[in-house]
């Protein structure tokens, strides 16, 4: 089995909220796994849900410079789904750098797929360690634009 991930195909198909509403931690994850439910990427939501709160629980998964990425391994999902999510008026998430979170990338994948979960958050966090990025990545209006800013690094 090839265990390599095609990355910009994963961000295209991925959820895209450009303006979250919620305004902690628990409501933006809660409001970026709403959106891969609407767009039927969840076999089961609420397992999705309590995934992602069960990892955040363990260690908050706000980074620095304004990025979250939580994330989590489900029983009930055939291949990685991720949704992302801007909110530049920003959100505490807990972050390394006591900063607030305004790009969040919500990623659950199956827990028979370790190295793809691994691949596509370190082909990620790489992107955006870059300023530039961030800083286009918060004035994108649809995931083509998101897709296009990652794939651009």
């Amino acid at each position: 089995m090839d265990d390599r991930i095609d990355f910009e195909a994963k961000v295209r198909s991925s959820a895209f909220v450009p303006h979250l509403h919620g305004d902690t931690k628990e409501a933006i994850i809660a409001e970026l796994i709403d959106a891969l439910d609407r767009a039927g990427k969840l076999s089961d939501r609420d397992e999705a849900l309590k995934v992602v709160m069960d990892r955040e629980a363990t260690m908050s998964t706000g980074l620095e410079d304004g990025v979250a990425l939580p994330h989590g391994k489900s029983m009930t999902l055939p291949d990685l789904v991720a949704a992302f999510g801007l909110k530049p008026e920003g959100v505490d998430f807990k972050a390394l750098d006591g900063n607030p979170s305004t790009l969040f990338v919500l990623v659950v994948s199956p827990v028979t797929q370790p190295t793809q979960h691994i691949q596509f958050l370190g082909e990620l966090g790489r992107a955006l360690m870059c300023p530039a990025v961030r800083e286009k990545l918060l004035e994108a209006e649809t995931i083509g634009r998101v897709a296009d800013v990652l794939v651009e690094t």
